[in-house]
């Protein structure tokens, strides 16, 4: 079984960018772990301060706390964890990276999700980015945590940056994840982030934007209506190329698979075996 870990700057981040890949992934066995750095309490929360006027902050906090472990709930997310960092600004200093190193060591995931790397309207985005890059270099040295062995190197890749903004902020796109046959499940999901009601119709057209580049990409080896679109960070090692794969009748249920292919599932592949692939 493999581990990924998903690290959001804000409590509703990881569902909106990466939801389709985490429910993907936890069909395929995979235990999805998911750090919120901050609520997005100050942020990220306008709508629920318009309705609740003279609410406190600990108010919203709550609020936005039960939206995201009701969302995570309904994924299969086995744990969502808040560190209450605070948002707008998400200040990460060495004690803080240090934790993150020190969480990292103990899950050991095989793949990390988090932030694309420049976020110019959003720099808590950029910032959450940066801590997770330092802590997974730290975590890959012996000696980051006394009498601990280092983990060296999960595969990372790095989510959609703020949208409708992908080009101001520069995003990179390598590799895209066919997500139509669990898009409906995923709106399902960021629906429950009643505080930000706009996420709704923001990554329905993101998810279908994503589909319509991946679908051209395809040409016509299969039709991809909805897709999630990463930047890979770490170099691809493997014996082989990484090459695209796509069954020629959707991507999950069909029980088909590319002509001439017998190669084996992500269910019947041992971690390390999974570690060498692509999301």
């Amino acid at each position: 079984m493999g581990k990924m870990l998903v690290v959001s700057a804000h409590g509703a981040d990881w569902c909106t960018r990466a939801g389709g890949m985490i429910l993907k992934y936890v069909e395929l066995g995979w235990e999805v772990t998911v750090f919120a750095l901050t609520y997005g309490e100050h942020g990220e929360s306008g709508n629920y301060w318009k309705d609740h006027p003279g609410c406190s902050l600990e108010e919203v906090k709550s609020c936005r706390e039960q939206e995201a472990r009701a969302a995570a709930g309904k994924m299969g997310v086995k744990e969502i964890r808040f560190f209450d960092y605070g948002d707008y600004p998400l200040c990460m200093d060495e004690s803080r990276v240090r934790r993150l190193t020190a969480d990292i060591l103990a899950i050991r995931p095989d793949v990390i999700l988090t932030h694309w790397r420049i976020d110019k309207i959003n720099p808590d985005h950029e910032i959450c980015a940066r801590a997770v890059f330092q802590a997974v270099t730290a975590a890959g040295m012996r000696g980051a945590l006394p009498d601990t062995e280092p983990h060296f190197i999960p595969d990372i890749f790095l989510f959609e940056t703020t949208i409708p903004h992908p080009e101001f902020n520069q995003f990179e796109i390598d590799t895209f994840v066919d997500i139509s046959d669990v898009m409906d499940r995923k709106m399902e999901a960021v629906k429950l982030f009643k505080a930000q009601p706009q996420l709704v119709g923001y990554y329905e057209k993101c998810a279908t934007d994503r589909g319509f580049q991946a679908n051209d990409w395809s040409r016509g080896r299969r039709p991809i209506r909805y897709a999630e679109g990463l930047k890979r960070y770490t170099p691809y090692l493997g014996d082989q190329l990484p090459i695209s794969r796509l069954a020629e009748e959707g991507p999950k249920g069909t029980g088909t698979k590319e002509k001439g292919t017998k190669e084996k599932s992500l269910k019947e592949k041992s971690p390390k075996e999974r570690r060498q692939e692509d999301v």
